[in-house]
Parts: C-alpha cells; structure tokens; sequence
C-alpha cells in the first residue's frame, strides 16, 4: 500500500460502496425492535447511503486534503434528508446509534486494508473519520434544530468540537449550571469519566502524536453515542467525560456499555489497541458539587480499571462492579 491513503482502494470501488451501505442497512435492521422496522429509513440506505459512503472514503484516502475535512454540499443534503424522513424523537433516539454503526464498519473496512506497518496511519484515518462524522450528525440535526435559545433548555446542544482537551473551567461551568437546575427542579444528572488505557504504550511504540489520535477516535464513537443535552468533554491526554441530564448513574450503564463494545469492535486483531475504563457517577446521589462528582466517577473508573471490569457505579463506601 505504499504511496496510497488509507481507504484508497475502497474509495474507488463501487462495489465496496453498496457492500458497506448493505452492510449497514443489515445492522440497523438488526439493532431495531420488529415493531419499528417500518420506521427505518431504509428507502434513504438504499438510495443515498452508498454515494455518502463513498464521499467520506474519498476524504480519507486523500493524502492532499485539508486539516480541516469539509463534505460537498451534496453529502450534507443527503445526511439532511435523512434527517427530514424521521420523527424528530425518532431521530434524537436512533441517529447516533446508526451513525455509530457505519462508523463502525468503516473503520473495519479500513483496519482490513492497512498492512500491519502503517497503524500510524490507520490511528490518523480513524481520527479523520471521527471529523467527518461528527460533521454528518451535525448536518442531520442542524435540519431539525433551529437556532439555539438563549436560556437552556431541553433543546438539543452542540457536543463539543475541540479534541484537544478543554480548558479546566469548561466542564466545571457545564456541571455548575446542572448542579443549580438540579437544586431547583430535583431532576437528576449522570456524569461518566472515561480512562482510555493503552495511549501510554502507544505514545511510546508509534508516537504521542499517534496516541493522542486514538484517542481522538474514541472521542468521536463518544459523541456519536450522544443526543439532546448530553455531553462530552477532553479533560487531559487519555480521559474524556460525558455528561447526561435527566438520568441516575445506573441508568448511564447503556451509554458506557455502548461506547466500550463499540471501541472495542472498531479494532482489529492488528496492531496496538485500547480500551476503555467508566466510572459513573451522579448529582445529588454521589456529589452536590462539580468537584465532588467529578472525583467520585474518577475514582470509580480506576476501581474498574483495577479490577478488569470496564464499568463501576460510585457509592458511598464502595464501587459497584457491572
């Protein structure tokens, strides 16, 4: 594969196109209760899924293209439409989850086609993708959502678009502001820390620049797993934060369950690998302060991390294994 992009060869394969469009089709069947099959946007996956597919492989294999990655026009009209052949609670529902799972087969795609000696490409592919499709989701919801209020409120809000970390102050505002809503209308708040182990291994065999893109793509399956008010966060080189209204920490198992099965299915057996650690954590149960539930879900991630289990819930005296 020398002098070629990763994705070049699919890039330019039609028939690699309607594979991974069928292939996606297939797993939001799959994914889906019988009851709403009808409510899938398939006829849009038929039509529009492939020339989609095949813009954003054309983005990755091009070793001349912009930092920045920028769909046509086009592209952001298909991924509108998609948006407007749903109901809107449909599409705050299932649209991250089906972008996730495209997401998904294309990194496969793109780990079968990366020889072993260029994972530092393949880690940089994989941090692009998670650029484009954090543009796509935007496009879908942008065709729904109008401009955003002044005061919050249950609309949908913009995850965040830095994958450097953010400044110190920013999650902190983020939960200050929740932990004042939740004082006033007792509605809870979860909060999930995310230790992405294996960077340190990785920034020493391929680089930090390399690690520091892995964990750019497990930022992007992160946001990918987020709608309405929920949130994410980079708070330093290896760990990441999502906050979700509304919820208890044991109701954010799903999300952090999904967010590991996705990382771990989007890696091949090559190469180095990473996988995630969650402590959870919520408002008023484990903290009343942005401090005190920020500390409560990292020592509850390394408990998980310690004992090789993935997830643990923070309690009073003790972390509860999931």
């Amino acid at each position: 594969m020398s002098g070629q992009s990763p994705g070049a060869e699919i890039a330019r394969s039609p028939a690699a196109w309607e594979r991974l469009a069928k292939n996606w089709m297939l797993e939001v069947i799959e994914r889906s209760p019988l009851e709403e099959v009808d409510e899938l946007p398939l006829g849009w996956i038929s039509h529009e899924a492939a020339p989609l597919i095949a813009e954003i492989l054309g983005l990755l294999s091009d070793a001349g293209a912009a930092r920045e990655l920028r769909l046509s026009p086009a592209a952001l009209e298909r991924a509108a439409m998609l948006a407007r052949e749903r109901n809107p609670e449909a599409l705050v529902k299932k649209l991250p989850g089906e972008f996730a799972a495209l997401q998904t087969l294309l990194i496969e795609a793109l780990d079968r086609e990366v020889p072993e000696r260029d994972r530092r490409e393949f880690a940089r592919a994989v941090s692009r993708l998670a650029e484009v499709f954090g543009a796509v989701q935007a496009a879908a919801m942008e065709s729904l959502v109008g401009p955003e209020p002044a005061v919050a409120t249950a609309q949908p809000v913009k995850q965040s678009d830095s994958r450097t970390p953010d400044e110190p102050d920013l999650p902190s505002a983020w939960l200050t502001t929740l932990v004042s809503e939740e004082r006033r209308t007792g509605i809870p708040f979860a909060i999930a820390h995310f230790e992405v182990e294996g960077v340190e291994r990785i920034s020493k065999g391929y680089g930090a620049e390399a690690a520091d893109r892995m964990v750019d793509a497990v930022a992007g399956i992160l946001d990918g797993q987020l709608s309405g008010r929920e949130r994410s966060f980079r708070t330093g080189f290896g760990q990441l934060l999502a906050v979700i209204p509304g919820v208890e920490a044991a109701q954010a198992v799903e999300l952090a369950t999904a967010v590991s099965d996705v990382v771990e299915r989007s890696q091949g057996g090559r190469g180095p690998r990473v996988q995630v650690a969650v402590g959870l954590a919520s408002c008023p149960l484990h903290g009343s302060t942005p401090d005190q539930l920020r500390e409560a879900a990292e020592v509850a991630a390394w408990d998980a991390r310690a004992g090789g289990r993935g997830i643990a819930i923070a309690t009073v005296s003790m972390n509860e294994h999931i």
